[in-house]
């Protein structure tokens, strides 16, 4: 049985532990090894958004945040050896992968705001 969970972020099935369980938010401090966020610390210390401390209703705007800065820096992948090299360019995240990561996510693609995404 596959016991991996999606990052929220990237959509990457490979965490280790659920970020969320019953609806409540985990600081798990787990790093996506896709994407490189770091659930506990990322929302409150990577992400602009104004506050010291995001509050919990926020965590969606952090992770949309983190994930386009991420997609426009060119998804450099965090940890390149934990990603088939048929998913990767080196160390870079095939857009195709993402996309259909990003599908795992069901996020509606036509509403991002992101170069690269004017076929969504």
């Amino acid at each position: 049985m596959d016991k991996s969970y999606l990052c929220p972020v990237c959509g990457f099935k490979g965490l280790e532990e659920a970020i969320f369980v019953d609806g409540e938010y985990l600081n798990t401090f787990e790093i996506c090894r896709c994407c490189g966020f770091e659930f506990g610390f990322s929302e409150n210390n990577e992400v602009e958004h104004g506050f010291i401390t995001i509050p919990e209703e926020f965590l969606e705007v952090a992770f949309q945040l983190y994930r386009k800065e991420w997609i426009e820096e060119g998804i450099k992948i965090f940890n390149p050896e934990s990603i088939p090299e048929n998913k990767r360019n080196e160390d870079f995240l095939k857009f195709d992968i993402l996309v259909r990561q990003l599908k795992d996510l069901n996020l509606d693609l036509s509403n991002f705001a992101i170069k690269g995404f004017e076929d969504f």
